[in-house]
Order: C-alpha cells, then sequence, then structure tokens
C-alpha cells in the first residue's frame, strides 16, 4: 500500500512539472486544461512538494519509481525558480530602458519605503501583505445604462489618505464577451493597489454589444470617474487605464482615442469632460485584430461584425496600432511569451510603434508566461510584476522634480 501512495504522490509530482513545461493549451478551446497548467507554471511548489513526499516515501517503500518520478517533478519545479533572478535582472533592465536611468529616484521616499525592495522570491511575503491588507469597498454601483443595459462598478479605496488620490480604472478580459468586474482573482489586485493608496474602479462593459459599444462603455467609465472625482477624493488628472487581455485592447483604445469624435462615448454628459487618462498597463493586449486568428463564428468575427477582407477599414479602426502618435500616456506592457491566446508578436509590434513615435514605454516578458501570466498575486510571476507595476504607477503620479 505505501508504494502505490508513493506513485500516486510521484505520477502526480511529475505531472504537474510536465504541465509546467509543456507547449501551452488554448485558453479558449480547452479552458479546464489551460488553468490547471497556468496553476502548474505559476506554482512550482506543488511539483516540488509532491515530489518530495514522492521521492521519501519511495525511499521507504523501495519504490524506484516513485523516487524517479518524485525527483522528475521536483527538478521540473525547481527550473523556474533558478531562472527567476536573471528574469528580475531582465525586468529591471526594462523598466531603466523605458524610462530612463535614475527613473527610482523620482518616486519619493517615503513611497519609495513603502514598497518591497526587491522582487518578491517568496510566497509567504505576498501572502502576508495581502492578509494585512485594509481596504474599503464598495460594490454594484451604477454608472450607465446604454440600450438600457445597467453597468456597474466597484469601487476600492484605502482606508487612510489625505488629499487628492490617483485612480485606476480596470477593464476584465474574457474575449469580448465573457467575464466580469473583480472576476477570477483580480479583485486581490484592486485591493493590493487600494492598499497603496489608488482608488480602483473595476468596471464592466456591454458583452453582447456589437463594437464599438464595448469601447463607448469603457470611456463612459472613465467620464464618470471625473465627474464623481469629487465624491470620491480622485485627482481628475491623475487617472491610469489597466486592462488585460480584450480588457487591454479596450484600456488601449481608451486612451489612444481620448477625446476622438469617431469614438464617442456611451454616456451623455451635461458638461464636456475630457476622457484623457495619465498612464496605462496592460497585460497580453490584443493591439491589432488583423493579426488574430479570424473565422466564422469566432469572437473577432462576432465583436466587428465582419471578416478582415470583408470590413478591413473596420479592423484598422479597432486596432490600437493605428491611434499611435506622439503625446500618448506612459505605457506599461506586460506579456508571458508562452501565450497562445494572444501572441507575444502583439505586445512586441505595440512597444516598437509606441518607442518609434517618442512615447514612454516599457515591456516586461515573462519566458514562462502564460496567458493570464498575472492573475495569481501568490504565485511564481504575480509578485514580480506587481513589483515593477507599482513603480510605474508611483513613477507617473507621484514623481518629483529632481531639478527642484
Amino acid at each position: 500500500m505505501q508504494k502505490v501512495k508513493a506513485l500516486i504522490w510521484g505520477a502526480a509530482a511529475a505531472l504537474i512539472g510536465l504541465l509546467s513545461i509543456m507547449p501551452s493549451f488554448s485558453a479558449l478551446r480547452r479552458p479546464r486544461l489551460a488553468t490547471m497548467q497556468l496553476v502548474a507554471t505559476e506554482d512550482p511548489g506543488l511539483a516540488m512538494v509532491s515530489g518530495g513526499i514522492a521521492a521519501w516515501q519511495g525511499l521507504r517503500s523501495c519504490s524506484w519509481r516513485a523516487v524517479i518520478l518524485g525527483m522528475i517533478g521536483l527538478l521540473l519545479g525547481l527550473r523556474p525558480l533558478i531562472r527567476r533572478k536573471a528574469v528580475n535582472r531582465a525586468m529591471s533592465d526594462a523598466m531603466r530602458e523605458g524610462l530612463g536611468n535614475g527613473w527610482q529616484r523620482q518616486i519619493p521616499p517615503d513611497v519609495h519605503r513603502a514598497f518591497g525592495q526587491t522582487h518578491r522570491t517568496d510566497t509567504w511575503g505576498p501572502l502576508r501583505y495581502l492578509a494585512r491588507l485594509r481596504t474599503q469597498e464598495t460594490h454594484d454601483i451604477l454608472f450607465a445604462a446604454p440600450d438600457r443595459h445597467p453597468l456597474r462598478l466597484d469601487v476600492y479605496e484605502p482606508r487612510r489618505s489625505d488629499g487628492l488620490r490617483p485612480a485606476v480604472i480596470v477593464v476584465h478580459g474574457g474575449a469580448w464577451f465573457q467575464g466580469d468586474k473583480s472576476a477570477y482573482a483580480f479583485g486581490w489586485h484592486d485591493r493590493w493597489l487600494a492598499a497603496q493608496g489608488y482608488v480602483v474602479f473595476d468596471v464592466q462593459y456591454r458583452l453582447s454589444g456589437r463594437w464599438p459599444a464595448p469601447l463607448a462603455d469603457v470611456k463612459c467609465a472613465i467620464r464618470w470617474v471625473k465627474q464623481n472625482a469629487d465624491r470620491y477624493r480622485v485627482d481628475p488628472n491623475r487617472i491610469a487605464v489597466m486592462g488585460r487581455a480584450a480588457g487591454a485592447h479596450l484600456a488601449l483604445m481608451a486612451a489612444y482615442t481620448a477625446n476622438d469624435r469617431r469614438f464617442v462615448a456611451g454616456c451623455l454628459a451635461q458638461n464636456p469632460v475630457d476622457e484623457s487618462v495619465q498612464a496605462v498597463v496592460v497585460s497580453y493586449p490584443p493591439v491589432d485584430l488583423r493579426l488574430w486568428p479570424a473565422e466564422r463564428g469566432s469572437a473577432i468575427e462576432q465583436l466587428l461584425g465582419g471578416l478582415p477582407h470583408e470590413i478591413p477599414g473596420d479592423y484598422r479602426d479597432a486596432a490600437p496600432i493605428s491611434h499611435i502618435r506622439p503625446g500618448l500616456p506612459p505605457t506599461l506592457i506586460i506579456h508571458g511569451q508562452r501565450d497562445r491566446v494572444v501572441s507575444p508578436a502583439h505586445s512586441e509590434l505595440l512597444a516598437a510603434h509606441l518607442r518609434g513615435a517618442g512615447v514612454t514605454t516599457v515591456l516586461l516578458r515573462i519566458p514562462w508566461g502564460r496567458h493570464g501570466v498575472d492573475s495569481l498575486l501568490v504565485g511564481l510571476t504575480g509578485p514580480m510584476i506587481q513589483y515593477d507595476v507599482d513603480r510605474f504607477l508611483a513613477w507617473v503620479f507621484r514623481q518629483q522634480d529632481t531639478e527642484s
């Protein structure tokens, strides 16, 4: 019986380890397998612990198969941990390349001391931080009802803060037709940012609306936040928009077409409202929908109402790279290099176009990252990414004039 238990542990360890190194399953076609693979990749401790148990029990029961399987899982779990320091250095280099030498000195010392001073290399630190978070939350606030479709948002605020506060508007993913505000584990990300002193608005958009309805809804959310700035003690001149996957596409479009009469907001304001934002943070963004595999019945075909060869102008206008110009807000881009849903080529293309236009741009590449790479704040990559997101936002909103 002990041999059987050891073999079960060994098989589990080897399976988890192999899942973490296999090519990515499509999150659209095999969502359960993709989720299991994401967890196996982002939590290498699962393979390491089960591998250690298998090896120990295998030695006690003289089951060399269990020992071998356990060691396979243990070594595969160790693999990304060994690479993490090199990836941390590459991420630091990317921040310096995008923001300039000495960029961290432009963040006020008291703000900088509130951050961890190194990339997290453990799981317990983020867990302890999350357990201590104290934020004020208000859910399901109605901000618009286009075509009688109610749209709501969740607000996350710091418990204690003085003066006007910067805001972050979060746009969820889900291939334009799925998902919801604060969905999956991203509510913890909102709480994390609120604890850093931001007022976070996690918003809905129409999941059944043909383009450009979702974009109009996001723009409406930006207008609503600015119109209600006094109510939440928000500085309307310090607003960032953040999105993931389809939400990243909408966030980029909203930021890059601010006040563009071709793309109007989904709500009417009595007084003109400036739609511009001061920063953009996007994860695995589709930046040119012409690069997305478009076929009958696909999300892209449903969103735009046709295929690229049928409505090329609509595809061009719905691509964030078509709206890049000098003067756009600083943009932080995050992408896993093993993402099969949104190819890393999208982020490379976006970064190249932004830099060509002279826009402040940072691209963080995660070699083992899959679709949803930033979803787990207590996983392998989540704390690493959050480390740089915190500093990027602080650099944009709270930097000091070092020359004064």
